[in-house]
């Protein structure tokens, strides 16, 4: 399967004007002012109408994380090879109803997890500014780090780029880093997603903003090892943790690039030695709530 690119996350929100009012006021996204059963849907400067959907609900929990594939005939290819993989799909391919449409299905991932593959989608107005230039990569916790990670590169066709141990592998789908990772836990939920910033410059001037906003910044600024991106972490008003990044590592030749399985030790986590290790706070909000997966079919 010939993924492209991390297209979006969306989230239950039980704060959800909260919620909205960080990620537009704070985080520096754009609210498109579309709303469908309830949703919002919020763009960066990447031309995609949008990538981060909110979505009210009562309890934290990813309602879906969608990936592009190049053309329709991929989509197509793509449900052959799940079907014939006995990989429980949701719908057939079909035209989305989400904003900038497109032709895409979903399907469960081993931990339940809503999936959606898509093409054909129509782009959103590029932004501009010391906001996000796109979602950079979700992290999520997983009881079976192995099976997660196996099904992502042999299914899907994630490269694995590094290693933390036993404890999390990070898996991209184009040169950059990782656009997925997993973290082995008890059970499955959002761990954070990731922002990147066109500059360090550009993230510190976002991490003013969102501190003005009322938001204390939880862990950084740092340098991590996997992925060497500067990073700064907050926690918004339903509890998710939100990663800025910038500076990150891009692997532009697969074939030379050799995994590595970094020791979890501190000045792994942040080789500046700036930040600490994180703190029980943020530690706690990253692990997060069992996340059942998907309920019903939702487009």
């Amino acid at each position: 399967m010939n993924i492209t690119h991390l297209r979006y996350v969306a989230i239950a929100t039980p704060e959800f004007e909260r919620s909205r009012a960080f990620f537009t006021e704070a985080w520096g996204l754009r609210d498109t002012g579309i709303e469908l059963h309830g949703r919002a849907f919020l763009q960066t400067q990447l031309d995609e109408p949008f990538q981060l959907a909110l979505v009210p609900g009562t309890e934290r929990r990813i309602d879906r994380i969608a990936f592009g594939l190049s053309t329709r005939h991929d989509v197509d290819a793509a449900a052959r090879d799940l079907d014939r993989a006995g990989i429980p799909t949701i719908a057939a391919p079909h035209q989305l109803a989400t904003p900038g449409g497109g032709y895409g299905f979903q399907f469960l991932d081993p931990d339940n997890r809503c999936i959606e593959v898509s093409a054909d989608v129509a782009p959103g107005p590029a932004g501009s500014g010391a906001v996000p230039q796109k979602l950079a990569h979700i992290v999520v916790n997983t009881p079976d780090i192995d099976r997660a990670t196996a099904f992502y590169r042999d299914v899907l066709g994630f490269k694995i780029s590094d290693w933390s141990e036993h404890q999390m592998s990070f898996l991209r789908c184009n040169p950059e880093h990782h656009s997925i990772a997993f973290n082995a836990a008890p059970h499955a939920a959002y761990n954070h997603t990731s922002w990147t910033m066109g500059s360090i410059d550009e993230l510190f001037r976002a991490q003013g903003r969102v501190r003005a906003f009322g938001s204390p910044l939880m862990w950084g600024t740092g340098r991590h090892g996997p992925g060497s991106q500067v990073f700064n972490y907050f926690i918004e008003p339903s509890g998710y943790v939100v990663e800025l990044i910038a500076d990150g590592v891009e692997i532009a030749d697969d074939a030379a690039w050799q995994p590595t399985v970094w020791e979890r030790k501190p000045e792994f986590m942040d080789l500046w030695g700036t930040s600490g290790p994180p703190g029980p706070e943020i530690r706690e909000a990253m692990a997060g709530v069992p996340d059942p997966g998907h309920e019903t079919a939702r487009v």
